[in-house]
C-alpha cells in the first residue's frame, strides 16, 4: 500500500469521521453504556510496549480484578487497534501519536490515560546515507499511512528536501517484524521503525538516516488510551491499569535486569534476557509516563492535511491524572 496523496487523505478522513462519530453518538455496543467484565487490551510488537508486557506477564490486572475476563491482543498497527476500539472489540488501546490524533480529530471520544515511553525512532537503510540519496530509489516501510513513523518521515522530508510529500510514492505499510526482514533481505530502500528493530538492523549493517528527535524533539512513542464512556463506567479498572503501567515503567528504569527476565518469560524464552536488557537500556528509548509532544505532532499533521482540527492545548488529549499532568 502506498502513502496517501492529498485527495486520498481527504477520503480517509471522511471515512474515519463517519465511523468515529457513530461511536461518539452512542452506538449500542458491548461496554458502551456501563461497566464491563470482559476487557481486551491491545498492543503492538516491540519493547515500546514493555510496561504493558511486564504487567501482562505478572498478571497484575488479573490478580487485582479476578472477576473480569482480561484478554491481550497483539496487532501490527495503531490503525488496526483504533478500528477495534471503534467497533468496541477492544476496550484498552495502546500505540503511537499518529493514529491516536487522527482518531481524536475525527470525533473518536478517547483520551490518553498514561504514557508508556519516549523513543527516538529511526529510518534505517543499508544502501543510502540521506533522504536525498534515497529519494526515488525504492520502497520505505512503516506500520501505516497515519503511523507516528509516517508523520516523522514527512516532517523530515519537509526539513531536508523542502517538500513533505517528496517520498509519498515510496511508502509501503508493513509491520515492524516483516519490515526488519524485508530490509535485511534487500527488498526495501528504508525502514522507519522503532526499538528494538532499529537496533537489530544497525547490527546487521544498516544506518540511521533520520531520527525523530531531530525533527520533533523528544516525544512520546506510545501511550495507553480508552474511550470516555469506558473510563466513566470502569474507573477502578482504569486506575488499576495506570498504576500497573507506572509500576512496570519504574521497574524497567530501576531494575532492567529483572524486567528483562520477565519480558523473556513473556516471549516464551524466545528472546534471551541478556538481549532484552540491552534493548531496555539502549539510548533510543526511555520509559516515561508523561505524554510529551502530542501538540507538536498535531500541528504538523494539520499542516499536511492528515487531520482537519487540533485542540486548544495538549491537555485536551489526556484524561487528567497524576501521570498526564503537565503533558504537552
Amino acid at each position: 500500500m502506498g502513502f496517501l496523496t492529498r485527495p486520498r487523505r481527504r477520503a480517509l478522513l471522511a471515512t474515519l469521521s463517519a465511523g468515529m462519530l457513530a461511536v461518539s453518538a452512542g452506538a449500542c455496543a458491548a461496554g458502551a453504556s456501563g461497566p464491563t467484565d470482559e476487557i481486551t487490551i491491545a498492543y503492538q510488537p516491540g519493547i515500546g510496549y514493555a510496561p504493558l508486557l511486564v504487567a501482562k506477564q505478572q498478571k497484575v490486572l488479573e490478580k487485582q480484578f479476578p472477576k473480569k475476563k482480561i484478554s491481550w491482543r497483539m496487532l501490527n498497527s495503531g490503525q488496526a487497534i483504533r478500528d477495534g476500539m471503534v467497533s468496541r472489540d477492544i476496550q484498552v488501546g495502546s500505540g503511537g501519536i499518529g493514529p491516536f490524533i487522527v482518531g481524536a480529530s475525527n470525533g473518536l471520544p478517547w483520551k490518553i490515560v498514561i504514557g508508556l515511553d519516549n523513543a527516538n525512532l529511526q529510518l534505517m537503510s543499508k544502501k543510502y546515507g540521506s533522504l536525498a540519496d534515497l529519494r526515488g530509489k525504492g520502497k520505505i516501510a512503516m506500520p501505516g499511512p497515519d503511523s507516528i513513523q509516517a508523520v516523522v518521515l514527512r516532517k523530515a522530508a519537509e526539513k531536508q528536501l523542502g517538500d513533505a510529500e517528496a517520498l509519498d510514492t515510496q511508502i509501503v505499510s508493513m509491520g515492524h517484524p516483516d519490515g526488519l526482514q524485508a530490509l535485511l533481505s534487500g527488498q526495501l530502500a528504508g525502514h522507519l521503525t522503532s526499538p528494538p528493530y532499529q537496533m537489530k538492523e544497525q547490527k546487521s549493517g544498516a544506518r540511521a538516516i533520520v531520527r525523530s528527535y531531530d525533527v520533533f524533539g523528544e516525544h512520546t512513542f506510545n501511550g495507553v488510551y480508552v474511550l470516555s464512556d469506558f473510563r466513566k463506567y470502569n474507573p477502578e479498572f482504569v486506575k488499576g491499569l495506570q498504576d500497573a503501567v507506572a509500576s512496570s515503567a519504574k521497574l524497567l528504569k530501576d531494575d532492567p535486569r529483572q524486567a528483562a527476565a520477565i519480558l523473556s518469560a513473556e516471549s516464551g524464552g524466545k528472546v534471551p534476557a541478556a538481549e532484552l536488557e540491552q534493548q531496555i537500556t539502549a539510548g533510543d528509548i526511555s520509559y516515561a509516563t508523561k505524554p510529551t509532544g502530542y501538540m507538536a505532532f498535531a500541528r504538523f499533521m494539520k499542516k499536511i492535511g492528515l487531520i482537519e482540527k487540533i485542540p486548544a492545548s495538549g491537555s485536551d488529549y489526556f484524561f487528567a491524572n497524576q501521570f498526564t499532568k503537565g503533558g504537552t
